[in-house]
């Protein structure tokens, strides 16, 4: 809603330090890739509908995730910083494609054409998209590795192929996160041998209990052997206990799962699996 004609904004003292006071700290915190609806339109152009403009090599970044947000195949942006240099678009292209779990999952390529003027700098986009990638608007927030194993118990229930999630925080390392799945995979190769080693001692039971009908479990006993007489030369030689059998080493093969990492980096984003169903079953 407009104002009035003659008519002042006028901010409150108190309110105006307290903006300064959160833009001060606002520096010294960690880099976020998100924004909320409010603060969209300040990227657009009001000069021209379908432009972005960004003053800060943060917000070109920014601009260029609304971009793939949105899944725009095409887009311009007017970057207005005092060095707008060709270098800061590139890096800013490359950051979206490679550090940002939307764009390294979403994006096939970023192509970009730079134009030089006078007091900013004009980025023309092609963006193509990946054609195998889920609905991220769908995709399960997960907090920590075990809510993804969680999660991967049901796709294995529900025999699906794939699984994606995608981490809340930039908390659970990429390291922690395999061991969870590599965890899940051998508790279902033991569940699965004893599962076996069951089923094949019933069938040893069954083959041995004379009430079905099998081979008697108590075999008839041998005559005893006779002891040799003294002086005969001969010597009774007892016959040896049979060795108890040695223990069967449990071998886990190798998981068979793919793991996927967007961005492929110390710290989990989105997580995609590829699911061996038939190795399963």
């Amino acid at each position: 809603m407009s104002r009035p004609r003659g008519m002042k904004k006028q901010i409150p003292p108190l309110l105006l330090a307290l903006c300064l006071c959160l833009s001060g700290c606002a520096a010294m915190l960690e880099r976020s890739y998100s924004f909320s609806e409010p603060y969209v339109n300040r990227y657009w152009d009001t000069g021209a509908g379908d432009t972005l403009r960004a003053s800060t090599y943060q917000d070109l970044v920014n601009s260029l995730l609304m971009l793939v947000e949105q899944r725009a195949e095409e887009g311009v942006v007017r970057y207005s910083a005092r060095t707008r240099s060709y270098n800061e678009v590139y890096d800013a292209v490359a950051e979206v494609r490679q550090k940002t779990p939307m764009g390294s999952y979403l994006l096939k390529s970023m192509l970009f054409r730079y134009e030089a003027g006078e007091d900013d700098c004009t980025v023309t986009l092609q963006i193509t998209y990946r054609e195998d990638t889920e609905d991220v608007d769908k995709l399960m927030l997960l907090s920590d590795s075990q809510s993804l194993v969680d999660l991967l118990r049901l796709a294995l229930r529900e025999e699906h192929q794939r699984q994606t999630a995608q981490f809340v925080y930039e908390t659970e390392r990429r390291e922690d996160v395999l061991a969870a799945v590599e965890g899940l995979w051998t508790e279902i190769c033991l569940e699965r041998q004893a599962q076996e080693a069951e089923a094949a001692a019933e069938a040893a039971a069954a083959l041995t209990d004379p009430e079905d009908g099998g081979p008697s479990a108590y075999p008839e006993a041998e005559p005893d052997q006779e002891e040799p007489a003294p002086g005969s030369g001969e010597e009774f030689q007892a016959e040896d206990e049979p060795a108890e059998p040695a223990a069967e080493e449990i071998v886990i093969p190798p998981c068979p799962w793919e793991i996927r990492f967007y961005p492929d980096a110390e710290y989990a984003g989105i997580v995609e699996i590829w699911l061996n169903i038939g190795g399963q079953s």
